[in-house]
């Protein structure tokens, strides 16, 4: 904080506010986006979440991250083939799962915790939009999240992972975030991303479109 105390915290004041409006307006965009796949929520990933006791925090650098978890934000949603019976350990040939990866800042690495030396004006606000099929489904229980999730890399942008899991394979494209200024947009960039995700997948393009309501 520079300047005077007051201006600094007329600045917090400020940037909470901003905050509070974009994390909001975050929350709408992803639920149209998941209602426009046609999935259903099933996890979320934070890269710091709430702490669940103030003890201790003063001596922790990473205490204010803490604070704001939306900051790095992984949603994560499923669309069964049509299995009644716990669809996300019991898989079918079909199945999809998508992923929605909210990176707020590209010079924030969710890895390392850390910032690199890239300053904030050359930085990026993305959505990292993936999705996962199965082709084969490898014998239930077999977790979603636990087992293929966080079994499987990022292929590179634009491309298919299908090494890391047999019988499973990967799409993954980055949007930039101010691509997706309002309705009619946000539709154009979701049919782009389905043709390309359909053509390296080698999959149908109805294949993404939405499923009827259930």
């Amino acid at each position: 904080m520079t300047g005077t105390l007051y201006d600094a915290l007329l600045d917090v004041r400020k940037a909470y506010r901003l905050l509070a409006d974009y994390q909001q307006r975050m929350f709408e965009l992803l639920a149209y986006i998941r209602d426009q796949l046609g999935a259903d929520a099933y996890h979320h990933q934070y890269a710091y979440p709430l702490p669940k006791s103030l003890d201790g925090l003063e001596v922790r650098d990473n205490s204010g991250w803490r604070y704001l978890p939306f900051y790095d934000l992984s949603a994560i949603w499923l669309r069964p083939a049509g299995q009644q019976k716990a669809p996300w350990d019991h898989h079918q040939a079909g199945d999809l799962m998508y992923g929605a990866w909210v990176r707020s800042d590209t010079g924030f690495d969710i890895y390392s915790g850390q910032f690199n030396s890239m300053p904030v004006e050359q930085a990026r606000s993305e959505l990292v939009l993936s999705v996962v099929v199965c082709d084969e489904p490898a014998a239930a229980p077999y977790n979603w999240y636990a087992k293929v999730w966080q079994g499987m890399d990022y292929p590179e942008d634009g491309e298919i992972n299908s090494t890391d899991l047999p019988g499973y394979r990967c799409f993954s494209k980055t949007i930039p975030l101010e691509r997706l200024e309002d309705e009619s947009a946000i539709k154009a960039v979701l049919e782009e991303w389905r043709c390309l995700a359909g053509q390296k997948l080698s999959l149908p393009v109805p294949t993404f479109h939405p499923a009827i309501p259930h």
